[in-house]
């Protein structure tokens, strides 16, 4: 009972190890309310936003070279990630094939290093939630693609633009972080190589894998359902190594459950397209300062943008969308649990430490 006391309450604590600045509050704002305004002419307010929600956190911290070179890799990222959505998006089962396969493959290449795995999470994710639009929307895949990296192309504009001017106003660039000893790429993919001869290392890409199959046969055999959602959870609550009850899962669930509440009564209000823009800068502000202090309030107020940029904010979400999206949260959640139990008995070695 302490236990799962110290959990609960573990999943409301907040922390202030991370500094947040101003300059990120700001850029998140504009990244995403700007070029959702500008959607907003053709009825596609929630596509405009998602280029600046896919850049937010992306950056790295330091000169503006590195940040350059991150933002411009989170940027490709997604590029690859659409492209290849709105390529095969509407092949139907086929295309639930092929996301399975990549999905797959990008969980085996994020076993690279630090980086690759971050943009291999960015990556598969991107790749469920542009998959869930382009098969369920009528906008066009070259449209949405267009207004996708358009507004991801902006936000890296806006960034490295705030930055530049940061830094002429300081009189100095951002310090870089203090050098250490890095394996070297071929060092690094000796390792991947070798990890894969073992059953420890496959088994991140088959717990995605099988939690991303068992989404698309529900969605097989429940076709007038939403399912898309609880893809986007798993991939968002799958870790590299698996634990018994994931702090972050709780988190998300609690988080999901209010956000989803949230947007169902801002979509019953029906407000005009100008304030839903301002909704999006004001919730994509925040966002930043929130991923820093606690997972549970991020979910919060991410999950709003991602109901709007899923296509389910510019009109009346009914309410059995709303139980749609709590059903397919917890039927994430429940998938990621028991993966994570199967695996951890079959290969104990593979649990992440305790806190």
């Amino acid at each position: 009972m302490e236990k799962t006391l110290n959990h609960v309450a573990g999943a409301f604590r907040w922390s202030t190890e991370k500094e947040v600045t101003a300059i990120e509050i700001v850029v998140s704002a504009l990244a995403m309310a700007v070029p959702a305004l500008l959607a907003a002419r053709g009825h596609h307010t929630g596509l405009g936003l998602i280029g600046g929600m896919a850049m937010s956190g992306t950056v790295a911290q330091g000169r503006l070279q590195a940040q350059a070179m991150s933002a411009g890799a989170a940027l490709l990222t997604l590029m690859l990630a659409a492209g290849i959505a709105c390529a095969f998006g509407r092949f139907g089962g086929a295309w639930q094939i092929g996301l399975l396969a990549t999905a797959a493959f990008a969980g085996v290449i994020g076993g690279f290093d630090r980086a690759t795995v971050a943009a291999s999470i960015r990556f598969i994710f991107y790749l469920v939630m542009v998959g869930g639009i382009v098969s369920t929307t009528t906008a066009s895949p070259p449209l949405i693609f267009a207004v996708v990296t358009g507004g991801a192309l902006f936000a890296v504009v806006l960034h490295m633009g705030m930055a530049a001017i940061v830094a002429q106003v300081s009189g100095h660039a951002a310090g870089a972080a203090e050098e250490e000893r890095k394996p070297t790429a071929r060092q690094k993919f000796m390792r991947l190589r070798r990890s894969l001869t073992e059953p420890a290392g496959w088994q991140y890409p088959v717990r995605l894998v099988s939690c991303l199959g068992a989404v698309s046969l529900v969605h097989l055999l429940f076709p007038g359902h939403d399912v898309h959602w609880a893809g986007l959870a798993l991939v968002l609550l799958i870790e590299r190594r698996p634990e018994r009850l994931p702090l972050k899962t709780t988190q998300r669930v609690i988080g999901v459950l209010f956000g989803v509440c949230c947007a169902g009564l801002l979509s019953f209000l029906a407000l005009p397209a100008w304030i839903d823009v301002l909704l999006v800068a004001v919730l994509g502000g925040i966002r930043p300062f929130l991923r820093a202090r606690n997972y549970l309030a991020y979910s919060i107020v991410t999950t709003p943008l991602l109901m709007m940029a899923m296509g389910t904010a510019d009109h009346a979400l009914p309410a059995s969308a709303l139980l749609d999206r709590l059903f397919a949260t917890v039927f994430a959640a429940c998938l990621v649990l028991l993966v994570n139990q199967v695996t951890i008995y079959l290969l104990p070695q593979t649990a992440a430490p305790r806190a």
